[in-house]
């Protein structure tokens, strides 16, 4: 998935203002997954990575390694100078990403079955009597 989240709050990377950080989920290579929750797991103290789907530590720093993934000449450190509610921003990306949310299809996956009837309720004859 790509995109690109307009901060609010701009950082500095080498030296110019950037206010606006495009990402990409799908250039997260293996190698990069392993170090983002590896990084996640030394940000945090060894406090994280128990469950991939709830963790938002992990979630955060995949959806950086998404940044950087689409912004190779970028390093960790600039990343984490996102501050205040852009780091939610983040952390939706990283979200996304683990639980499969990214750009879910619109059609089903499979033909979808014909429609039950409707039950009838049959009347006696008699029951008009």
């Amino acid at each position: 998935m790509k995109g690109k989240i307009e901060l609010k709050k701009a950082i500095m990377i080498d030296g110019n203002e950037v206010n606006t950080l495009t990402y990409d989920t799908d250039k997260i290579t293996v190698e990069s997954y392993l170090r983002a929750l590896s990084h996640a797991t030394q940000k945090s103290g060894g406090i994280t990575g128990v469950n991939i789907k709830l963790d938002a530590g992990a979630h955060l720093v995949l959806g950086m390694y998404a940044v950087l993934a689409e912004n190779p000449q970028y390093d960790i450190t600039d990343i984490e100078r996102v501050s205040g509610s852009d780091i939610i921003q983040l952390v939706d990306i990283g979200m996304a990403f683990t639980i499969g949310r990214e750009e879910q299809t619109t059609e089903p996956s499979e033909k979808q079955s014909d429609p039950m009837p409707k039950p009838t309720t049959q009347t006696s004859s008699n029951s008009a009597k």
